[in-house]
């Protein structure tokens, strides 16, 4: 069921992106807001019913980061936020995106969510919020989102090299699928 949901966030990201390119900022926006409250919801039910997976734990992050690459992105094309600060925002996500790889691959282990991440997240959805409704303070926020972007990167650097040289299965007390482990986190990660 968690998982149905973030698809189903997933799968509004076209409408999304058309409203805005429609000119439709308070649909788009509408439309966004669903998509977060659909991100703290499949949370809510993976931990309630049991449902945080290695997969889920992949899906939610994945979901996240394409709504936010991508809304950045049409509010540059829209010529509302900077290329430069967009290029920012991706360094540190693709980087993340990466490490996540690489730490499946070779450590067969899927990272959880941490604090740092999550306030990166909650800064870029404030600044994505206050941008479709176009106040200024919006590329502030972005702008702490994207330092709080890389702070996060190096805490997940650090959490993953602990966990490969450890061989450490996840501190939150999900349980493996076969065959993987779920690195260390401060708390299950399928929201």
């Amino acid at each position: 069921m968690a998982n149905k949901i973030t698809l189903a966030r997933a799968a509004l990201l076209p409408p999304i992106l058309l409203l805005l390119f429609l000119r439709q900022r308070e649909a788009a926006l509408a439309l966004f807001l669903v998509s977060c409250a659909g991100d703290v919801l499949d949370g809510i039910v993976a931990r309630s019913r049991g449902e945080v997976t290695a997969w889920g734990k992949a899906l939610d992050p994945a979901v996240d980061k394409t709504l936010f690459v991508a809304v950045l992105s049409a509010l540059t094309a829209l010529g509302e936020f900077p290329l430069l600060a967009l290029v920012l925002f991706l360094v540190p996500q693709l980087c993340l995106a990466a490490g996540a790889l690489v730490l499946r691959l070779r450590a067969r282990t899927v990272q959880g969510s941490r604090l740092l991440g999550k306030a990166a997240a909650v800064l870029v959805v404030a600044g994505l919020v206050f941008m479709l409704l176009r106040l200024a303070i919006g590329r502030y926020f972005l702008y702490s989102g994207i330092a709080a972007s890389y702070l996060a990167g190096v805490d997940y650097l650090c959490t993953a090299v602990r966990a490969t040289r450890s061989g450490s299965r996840d501190t939150t007390g999900t349980p493996p699928e076969p065959g993987l482990r779920t690195g260390p986190s401060s708390r299950s990660k399928d929201e």
